[in-house]
């Protein structure tokens, strides 16, 4: 054979070799890089933190949209905070005549502010939750201004509330991200947090030779490990929802989907949510308790000190780099500074904001110099500056 058309036949060889490696190399790229794409039929989506609000993961997530039943998370918060779980209220007429889901109120009917919760939050009641929206409220136009003004304390500031049910009402609408604020909110509530997490609850039902039971409409809860909430909700505008919540390990995730073609889509599209953010995130210490932080010495002090930190902030962050910034913050103290004595802070940033902080503490006393220690401290200090020229 001849040696240039073998060398012709190696060339090419490689060269296919090398194609091959490279498409290959291309590929896997691709594949890395679509590793943490995470796709979901619903219109709109988000995964947040729930213990510092910083959104993991979103779609749409500021798009107004009907949220149907999630509406009622705030119903029930409201009344949680504002009116005794003991107080018994007298069912009005245009409380049982809410219609659509309901816990079948009669008019005239006594029962108390958290059986009613239950029936809000398990059972979707829309006469539980105009119910409640009377008895908190003295009427329901009064209750609506206090879930607005809810809203806007919570920075939920496209959402706009026209009723406590979600029934489909023009002008009434949130966003994904507002309804995961407003989730973080009231699951911060022990009271709120215990119902939602409840998969069946029973109440007595008034002349009927039976009590009332209530299993809660969230299926995600009864079939997915450390779920331990919150909300679905349909109508055929808003389409399928869910406010969904998972903690495991010390992390606390809420999901939403709003709008999802079908019940099926809502609860997978939930689920796949909450294993991304199960597991691409952990809890990382960012600053542990004892770090210490050099502090640019000052002419008229005597020695150097150092900052340590008071505490640990663990943060949910990803498993890989995540981006996020420490900030340090001093005020430079007059002496003595004391051992233990609060120095500053710093603090843990990320594209959304500050996600924690810790204070900076003196790790020793620094006593102030007397009058002939300063004339001597000046005199060596201005003699360093000139050996320096």
């Amino acid at each position: 054979m001849n040696f240039n058309y073998y060398k012709f036949l190696t060339f090419k060889k490689f060269s296919i070799i090398f194609l091959v490696f490279l498409i290959f190399f291309f590929q896997a790229g691709l594949l890395f890089a679509q590793e943490d794409d995470l796709t979901v039929t619903a219109s709109s989506g988000v995964l947040m933190d729930g213990e510092t609000g910083r959104i993991l993961w979103e779609k749409d997530s500021n798009t107004e949209r009907p949220m149907a039943s999630t509406t009622k998370m705030m119903t029930a918060v409201l009344a949680i905070e504002n009116v005794s779980s003991k107080d018994v209220i007298t069912t009005s007429s245009l409380a049982a005549d809410a219609g659509e889901a309901e816990i079948y109120l009669s008019p005239g009917e006594k029962i108390t502010v958290e059986e009613l919760l239950y029936g809000v939050l398990l059972k979707s009641g829309n006469d539980a939750a105009v119910a409640l929206a009377e008895h908190v409220g003295g009427n329901v136009e009064s209750f609506i201004k206090m879930m607005n003004e809810k809203a806007e304390i919570l920075g939920a500031k496209r959402t706009h509330f026209l009723n406590p049910t979600g029934l489909e009402q023009e002008g009434h609408y949130s966003t994904a991200c507002d309804l995961a604020l407003i989730a973080r909110f009231c699951l911060q509530n022990e009271k709120f947090a215990e119902i939602v997490s409840t998969k069946e609850h029973t109440i007595p039902w008034p002349n009927n030779p039976y009590p009332r039971t209530f299993v809660n409409h969230n299926k995600l809860l009864l079939k997915y490990d450390y779920v331990d909430g919150v909300k679905t909700g349909y109508t055929k505008k808003a389409g399928y929802c869910l406010v969904a919540s998972v903690t495991k390990e010390k992390k606390r995730l809420i999901s939403v989907v709003l709008n999802a073609p079908t019940s099926k889509n809502c609860y997978e599209d939930s689920k796949k949510i909450l294993d991304f953010g199960l597991n691409k995130f952990e809890i990382k210490k960012i600053i542990k308790k004892g770090d210490s932080f050099r502090l640019m010495p000052l002419l008229v002090w005597k020695d150097e000190l150092n900052l340590v930190a008071e505490k640990d902030l663990p943060l949910l962050t990803r498993k890989k780099p995540d981006g996020l910034k420490k900030i340090i913050l001093v005020k430079y103290p007059d002496l003595p500074v004391f051992k233990g004595q609060k120095i500053g802070e710093i603090k843990v940033v990320s594209d959304q904001g500050e996600l924690g902080k810790v204070n900076l503490l003196a790790d020793k006393n620094i006593f102030a110099p007397g009058f002939t220690e300063k004339i001597y401290e000046y005199i060596g200090s201005f003699l360093k500056i000139l050996s320096k020229k």
